[in-house]
């Protein structure tokens, strides 16, 4: 493919005519960029400005063939020859080398491939034939005479220029045919992930993450968000303004922190408030207070007459009042003033005694708009100062010294009642009520310091401090050692009952193993009566199924009955004893019986 002007004058006509209408669109929209990822801004894409390589994916082979058939397109008259008879022989080159020679300045180009080649010997007085050398294939750029080759390493643009304009190439081999291209080859390559790419009227604008860029497209101001894409301007007025602070440590040339809480360019401001602020703003001379946005966005003002003057809290403050403001002041009022009378703020008590005190206030704006319309941004501190004395100093030239130092109570009370004597009920209420009128809820009030300016009146406080120090450390003390005691005595009351209650466990043991040691003897009873039992059951019919067998028991009875007897057998008895002894044992038996009846 021959790359000629004829596209790259469209592109650049086409987007120099309307480079006017582009930015109108772009700023038009660039109050809504955040919510349509920058579409209005961008009217130029990255592949309509870079011209792509058509063979860039080709093997290497392929490529060279592509080179030589589009850089000797259209040439009649060959300046080489592959047969060095028929010419002027050359030196044999590598197969990684192109060979370079012009016929009446019309380029050509050879691969020898590594063989033996030469120049045409043309007979012609007016051809000229001159061999230019030979060029790496892997050369990033040559040509002469209007056909040029260019490589475009990997991850590379090439800037050139034809026709005084500007042109882009991408990455891979192009094969220009134009008598007006010119390149730089020293700085013609840059990367293309460089952030910022400038050629001529040609802008490429990469935005890294976290990082704002600000651009000027003639009078015009752009705040560019950060994207994937580049952004691509076609516009000699383009400007890209840079980072102010980018000469210190840690800073970007280009860009800035997206995270920043306000930037202004031009008419477009942008502003992130935090929470626990708002930021006040003046739209043609009108408040306008701006939250925290809710969908986490920045907030993009694109007008001249709104202006941005700062942010203002609306979290919990706490002061400590005098001010550094007001002791500036009281130096400038009186240059011998004391430092009681510049660090302190003095009234006098009802008794005549004088007092210098140093105020904690805590509060909080609830209402911005009301507080800033009534006070002013500068006013509000000033204002809860100057009450905050006003009220102090009113209550204590009601009270006396005493109720004074026993100023304990620090939270406004929620009833505003005028008949509460106290002097912290006074001081809070009335400033609670005074601020809330003016959009300001007071959260707390100290007396931090109280000072007693007459010397032998603090004199005698100290001497009654270091006394009631002493009392309060011997109350102290007592308290500790009656704890201890008391600890003492809970501890050896707890260890006897433990001890007790151990010992009587011990018991229950005892008992409960007898216990089951003379159940246990009893069930043992029990179970031999019961086996006696079944075994006299057993006999019992045994005997009664055998006979024979009870008369042989009866007869062992018998017998072991008569083991120690002597039996004495009259003559007449002799017959009866031979015939049947145990019929006569019976016998025998039965008289003894009778004779023990």
């Amino acid at each position: 493919m021959i790359e000629s002007n004829d596209r790259i004058k469209r592109i650049s006509s086409k987007y120099s005519n309307n480079s006017h209408n582009n930015v109108h669109e772009a700023l038009t929209f660039s109050s809504e960029y955040d919510h349509n990822n920058g579409n209005e801004i961008q009217s130029v894409s990255i592949s309509q400005i870079v011209i792509r390589s058509d063979f860039a994916n080709e093997p290497s082979e392929k490529q060279s063939k592509i080179i030589l058939e589009r850089f000797n397109e259209g040439i009649k008259d060959r300046a080489f020859t592959d047969s060095p008879v028929l010419g002027r022989a050359l030196p044999r080159l590598d197969v990684s080398y192109y060979a370079l020679a012009h016929r009446n300045q019309i380029s050509e180009l050879f691969d020898p491939r590594g063989q033996r080649f030469g120049t045409v010997y043309s007979a012609d007085p007016t051809a000229v034939i001159e061999y230019r050398g030979q060029i790496s294939k892997t050369c990033r750029y040559f040509g002469e005479f209007g056909k040029h080759v260019l490589n475009v390493p990997s991850g590379h643009f090439a800037k050139a220029m034809t026709k005084n304009r500007p042109i882009i190439y991408g990455e891979g081999p192009h094969v220009i045919i134009d008598p007006t291209f010119e390149f730089d080859e020293t700085t013609g390559f840059v990367n293309q992930q460089s952030p910022f790419i400038n050629h001529s009227t040609i802008n490429i604008l990469r935005v890294p993450s976290g990082k704002i860029a600000k651009v000027w497209i003639g009078t015009q101001p752009l705040i560019l968000e950060s994207r994937r894409e580049p952004y691509v301007f076609t516009d000699a007025q383009f400007k890209l303004v840079e980072n102010e602070d980018h000469k210190q440590i840690g800073y970007d040339k280009y860009f800035i922190n997206s995270s920043s809480t306000f930037m202004e360019h031009g008419s477009i401001k942008r502003i992130i408030p935090h929470t626990g602020e708002v930021a006040i703003t003046y739209n043609n001379g009108n408040l306008t207070i701006i939250p925290t946005p809710k969908d986490g966005k920045p907030v993009i003002i694109d007008s001249p007459t709104h202006n941005f003057e700062g942010f203002i809290q609306t979290s919990l403050q706490t002061c400590l009042f005098p001010s550094k403001e007001t002791k500036q002041q009281a130096i400038k009022d009186n240059k011998s003033a004391t430092n009681d009378e510049i660090n302190l703020k003095i009234f006098q008590t009802r008794d005549s005694l004088r007092v210098g005190v140093v105020l904690v206030v805590a509060f909080r704006i609830v209402d911005p708009q009301l507080a800033l319309t009534k006070l002013g941004k500068e006013g509000i501190i000033n204002h809860i100062e100057n009450v905050s004395f006003a009220d102090m100093g009113k209550a204590i030239q009601l009270s006396t010294l005493q109720e004074i130092m026993y100023f304990h109570d620090t939270k406004p009370s929620t009833n505003f009642d005028d008949s509460v004597q106290t002097i912290q009920d006074r001081v809070k209420s009335h400033l609670a009520r005074d601020l809330l009128e003016y959009g300001i809820e007071l959260a707390r009030l100290q007396i931090e310091t109280i000072k007693v300016l007459d010397i032998e009146i603090a004199k005698k406080l100290a001497g009654q401090s270091v006394t009631s120090a002493e009392y309060t450390t011997k109350q102290a003390t007592l308290v500790k050692e009656y704890d201890i005691k008391t600890t003492e005595a809970r501890l050896k009351a707890e260890t006897d009952n433990i001890a007790l209650e151990q010992k009587g466990k011990s018991i229950i043991a005892e008992a409960q193993a007898k216990l089951q040691s003379a159940q246990k003897q009893a069930e043992a009873l029990l179970v031999t009566a019961e086996a006696q039992k079944k075994v006299q059951e057993m006999q019992g019919e045994l005997y009664t199924k055998y006979p024979i067998l009870a008369e042989i028991e009866l007869a062992k009875i018998k017998s072991d009955s008569l083991k120690n007897a002597t039996l004495y057998i009259t003559p007449q008895d002799a017959g009866n004893f031979m015939n049947s002894p145990l019929v006569y044992f019976d016998r025998i038996l039965g008289n003894q019986n009778q004779v023990k009846k």
